[in-house]
């Protein structure tokens, strides 16, 4: 029957069409860069720009701890917000005493440059290296990621020294995610960004604290366990039952203020 080979002929074909288009629009499916730039009448004295070599200039968010022994939170957002959106964060750590540097990422927030993981990766550890330069020791670096900003975090702790490791909604990969998301497609052979933290995270030696929230409706916390799980040192996993993907209005502060009392100390 002619017309059933022509249907076959018809269905491959759109199946191949549909994977060049994943695979050309990929980056579009991955990162949601807000196009606004930082509010500067909302952050005055905390802009900071981060040269990032090959890129340019980062402007990220800054504010020095307390004190020189203070703890300074490294934090990593997710792909579909910006450092900016993060004030409740924010006003928490300085409430503790803590500074901070919120990573922004290029082509976020008005800055130069497009969203891709090489490009990610060396700006959150150019970022790492602008509080090394400001005299911030490595026992007092807390560094924090959430979502795709915790698989950045791994990669940051796997090349460089902290006093803790914390990871909000993480994922093991970028394949496994993909492959929750577009389970027809065979997205693992021709992905362009792969965020292997199922790879780095065995490299990470600085205490680790893992938060997932049990109704997560982005990254199931079957994702977030199997990666606490490979870690090979000192390692907290918490399953916050109501929590969805973002956590932080329900637990998350609280726990992640006890892990910097007990992680960040002279004796690292």
């Amino acid at each position: 029957m002619a017309w059933l080979k022509w249907i076959c002929i018809g269905v491959v074909g759109l199946y191949l069409a549909a994977i060049i288009y994943v695979y050309f629009a990929q980056r579009k499916f991955m990162y949601f860069p807000p196009p606004e730039p930082i509010p500067q009448d909302e952050f005055v004295g905390r802009i900071l720009p981060i040269t990032v070599e090959g890129i340019g200039d980062i402007n990220s968010i800054y504010k020095a701890p307390s004190t020189k022994d203070a703890p300074v939170i490294l934090f990593i957002h997710g792909n579909g917000s910006a450092a900016h959106h993060y004030e409740d964060y924010y006003d928490a750590f300085a409430s503790w005493g803590a500074g901070y540097l919120g990573v922004e990422y290029p082509g976020y927030a008005a800055n130069v440059g497009t969203p891709n993981e090489d490009d990610i990766l060396r700006t959150a550890l150019a970022n790492y290296d602008a509080l090394i330069a400001k005299g911030i020791q490595p026992k007092n670096i807390i560094i924090f990621g959430h979502s795709l900003g915790a698989a950045i975090a791994v990669h940051v702790a796997k090349e460089r020294e902290g006093a803790g490791l914390v990871l909000g909604s993480p994922f093991l990969s970028m394949s496994a995610m993909s492959h929750l998301q577009m389970p027809f497609f065979p997205t693992s052979l021709f992905l362009k960004d792969t965020y292997r933290s199922d790879q780095r995270i065995a490299f990470v030696t600085a205490p680790l604290l893992v938060l997932h929230g049990g109704m997560d409706e982005l990254i199931p916390f079957s994702q977030g366990r199997a990666l606490y799980d490979l870690h090979k040192g000192d390692k907290n996993f918490v399953l916050i039952k109501n929590g969805q993907h973002m956590l932080w209005g329900i637990e998350m502060a609280a726990h992640i203020k006890e892990f910097i009392a007990i992680h960040r100390s002279d004796k690292f």
